[in-house]
């Protein structure tokens, strides 16, 4: 076996039960945020959806290194929703969700090593393990990007059936100090065009964080 193979076997089991946890449990209903300070509030900012402006506000993941914006209304999932949800030892560490349980943010830091450079192939590899694994409908699709803080992330989008309704899968690999991190995005198919500026953002606004993460970054919460 080689080098790569063993990474992606590591990561196997995580990205089968995280998807299929998604397609068979998405009526979970969810309190909404809290309001942020002042100083909080002045780095928010606002993303169209169609005819709506949603707000926006930053969280911090990978222990505070690493920033991230999502929308406002989202809340961390409760713990005891995330066991019913993800009851496997593989649950993402951190779960973000919607109102209605319908859309989520996951993070989840592995402890797979990888060089920038060997994320493309991983990615492809990854892609590979997806399609082995899940009841894909439509394949949409792998790509590498650099963010616009410069941040490389290979990203693999499809949508998967569900118990009752199809979803839209876009997962996101990105290496933060020397190890992988996956992210995912997911909503109902039908719901994906209106919630695709949501992903993009997700994706465009990932950063290293650059001061201490107790100032005006909201803490995730890592799930054991």
């Amino acid at each position: 076996m080689n080098y790569m193979d063993e990474h992606i076997l590591s990561l196997k089991n995580k990205i089968n039960h995280d998807v299929a946890s998604n397609n068979e449990n998405m009526n979970l209903s969810q309190p909404a945020v809290s309001d942020q300070d002042n100083s909080a509030a002045e780095q928010n900012r606002m993303l169209r959806m169609g005819d709506e402006l949603i707000p926006l506000e930053w969280k911090t993941i990978s222990d505070g290194q690493m920033g991230v914006s999502i929308p406002k209304s989202f809340s961390l999932m409760p713990l005891e929703q995330v066991r019913f949800k993800y009851p496997s030892e593989h649950r993402p560490q951190i779960i973000y969700t919607s109102l209605d349980g319908t859309v989520n943010i996951t993070f989840n830091p592995t402890e797979s090593a990888l060089e920038v450079d060997e994320l493309p192939e991983f990615v492809e590899q990854m892609a590979d393990v997806l399609r082995s694994v899940q009841p894909i409908r439509n394949w949409i699709g792998t790509e590498m990007i650099v963010n616009r803080s410069g941040l490389s992330i290979g990203l693999v989008r499809f949508v998967a059936a569900g118990v009752d309704f199809n979803l839209y899968n876009e997962m996101l690999l990105f290496i933060h100090e020397g190890q992988v991190t996956m992210g995912t995005f997911n909503c109902i198919e039908s719901d994906m065009e209106a919630w695709l500026p949501v992903a993009e953002n997700t994706v465009q606004s990932l950063h290293i964080v650059p001061f201490p993460s107790n100032s005006t970054f909201e803490k995730g919460v890592a799930f054991l």
